[in-house]
């Protein structure tokens, strides 16, 4: 966007491992481009159509003083570089590796960095910001007694957050954080757009804080075109991917990993402090999610065949609603809920349920992957 550049290509398998590794497109606007050019390229590709060649100098430019001016823009700097906190990085040996070091040069806290070094195989791990791949980065928290744990995922457009304990929050608890401290001790203002399987305590604190709320398919580019039309305040999806109206129509994990340094900086509060404040108001969450191969079934015939044997209870709980637009997802009577979603990036189906327990959330979940199991 600064540079006017027409486009951007990013050579990455984001949070997957190294063989899927492909192509991303930015368009002018610093934001994926919609489908409508994606399948014109991939169209091209695959029809064989040779580009036109150009001939000319190969220019090098370093692009992190740009990136660096963009997020000083969303952040409040001052507060952070004055505070003492202790935090603990993980870019999970990714592109993000570095970057909050630099940025964050002179201040008065402490960064701990692991996975540092440059691998394209991750050092083994799959770099994806989820509780199962992050026990390294919970046990930096508590060995250093840092006020929380950030890590990145592979291409850093996505976050995972450990709280001051230790403890893994789910996207379902950071997204809810992120929209309080922006709303609450910030007092901003806008719409709040979040993915189908985000969950239902931010729904119910931007209805009680005065946000305009939507719910779109999963996929952030179905976020960033919301943020593009203007008017939104925070927008997010259930991979930890969170972006801002005055930002760009994009994720960013380094922004995100500043604005949680932020909340803490400038509340005085820890992670869990301001969780249980959330959760006093507006309920708790507990979330899980199950993945399995998909044996190649279309998602539009898994809809059919499960909305065909649907439920009127589970696990003792009323069905009250059905969401067919992206995958099939039941809203029990308490709003506790269970999406079954054969994934749009993956060759899996994915089982997704989120309660107020985590022994409701079991028991809601053991009906989602039995169903999957019978297809």
């Amino acid at each position: 966007v600064d540079m006017e550049a027409f486009a951007g290509i990013v050579i990455s398998a984001s949070h997957n491992p190294p063989n899927f590794n492909g192509i991303k497109f930015k368009t002018s606007y610093g934001g994926s481009a919609p489908e409508s050019v994606t399948r014109e390229i991939e169209a091209m590709v695959h029809s064989g159509t040779q580009p036109q060649q150009r001939t000319g100098a190969l220019k090098t430019e370093k692009l992190a003083p740009l990136y660096f001016k963009r997020l000083r823009s969303a952040v409040d700097f001052s507060v952070i570089k004055r505070s003492r906190m202790k935090v603990v990085v993980d870019p999970m040996y990714g592109a993000a590796t570095g970057y909050m070091q630099e940025i964050l040069k002179g201040s008065r806290g402490q960064i701990v960095a692991i996975h540092t070094d440059t691998d394209p195989l991750f050092g083994g791990l799959h770099p994806e910001p989820i509780e199962e791949n992050l026990e390294a980065l919970k046990k930096a928290v508590r060995t250093n007694g840092a006020s929380a744990g950030l890590a990145t995922d592979g291409d850093g457009d996505r976050i995972g957050v450990v709280d001051e304990k230790g403890r893994y929050l789910t996207p379902h608890q950071v997204f809810p954080l992120l929209l309080y401290y922006l709303s609450h001790y910030k007092k901003m203002k806008g719409k709040v757009v979040q993915t189908l399987s985000l969950g239902y305590v931010s729904e119910r604190m931007a209805r009680d804080l005065g946000h305009e709320w939507e719910e779109v398919p999963i996929g952030f580019k179905y976020v960033a075109e919301r943020i593009m039309k203007g008017g939104i305040l925070l927008g997010g999806e259930e991979s930890g991917g969170y972006g801002y109206g005055n930002y760009l129509p994009e994720r960013d994990g380094i922004l995100n990993s500043l604005m949680i340094m932020e909340m803490l900086a400038a509340t005085g509060k820890t992670l869990s402090s301001l969780l249980r404040e959330i959760e006093k108001k507006y309920g708790a969450s507990a979330y899980l999610r199950t993945d399995f191969k998909n044996p190649g079934i279309e998602k539009k015939v898994f809809v059919e065949r499960l909305k065909a044997q649907s439920p009127a209870k589970i696990a003792g709980l009323k069905v009250k609603q059905i969401k067919d637009y992206d995958g099939i997802e039941f809203v029990l009577e308490d709003d506790s809920w269970l999406l079954l979603r054969p994934s749009g990036t993956e060759p899996v189906i994915r089982v997704y349920c989120e309660a107020e327990t985590i022994e409701k959330t079991k028991r809601i979940i053991r009906w989602g992957n039995a169903a999957v199991n019978a297809l």
